[in-house]
């Protein structure tokens, strides 16, 4: 040890292992587990590193072990995320994910409504100006532009499709839609 004063307060022993002052009980105390008192004075998920006598976590994990978003909390000796976020804290429609430590965006959408994913927002693909120039009138609740000549029965076989507006042979419609 290079500390040249190893008094201690009362109810306290010196350790050359380690070079520190520790509690008498905490010394007590690992050498009856069977050690000698030094190796297991880190505590659980710690272990003594020899050359700088220091606790340092066990298995070589460091703070750049952990990754981005993360730090090392030297107590627990366990990866965690930085911006303490809470799951309440994300905006409209994101998750907070304990593995990326970030919000997320967790929305399905519509076929027609493609997630635009920097807003997390179904975002139409159609226009009123695409309509427009196709002779059709634009709705905006549904995203799309209405069959102005809706058939209302099909022959045996076909179905209705709204997306080119006539019957077309029943195994083209997609198996989540009626």
């Amino acid at each position: 040890c290079q500390a040249a004063n190893k008094t201690c307060p009362t109810d306290y022993i010196w350790n050359n292992h380690i070079c520190r002052c520790l509690a008498q009980q905490d010394f007590i105390f690992s050498s009856n587990v069977g050690d000698d008192g030094f190796h297991n004075i880190c505590g659980p998920n710690k272990e003594l590193d020899e050359e700088t006598c220091q606790c340092v976590c066990r298995g070589g994990l460091w703070p750049s072990s952990c990754g981005p978003h993360k730090e090392l909390d030297r107590n627990s000796c366990q990866c965690v995320c930085k911006n303490k976020l809470f799951p309440n804290s994300c905006a409209a429609n994101r998750e907070f994910d304990e593995n990326t430590c970030q919000c997320v965006c967790k929305r399905t959408c519509p076929r027609n409504q493609p997630l635009n994913p920097g807003k997390c927002a179904c975002e139409c693909t159609e226009t009123p100006q695409k309509c427009f120039l196709k002779g059709k009138k634009f709705q905006h609740q549904t995203c799309r532009r209405p069959c102005t000549n809706r058939v209302k029965h099909c022959e045996q076989g076909l179905s209705f499709s709204e997306e080119v507006c006539r019957c077309v042979p029943s195994y083209w419609k997609r198996p989540h839609m009626n």
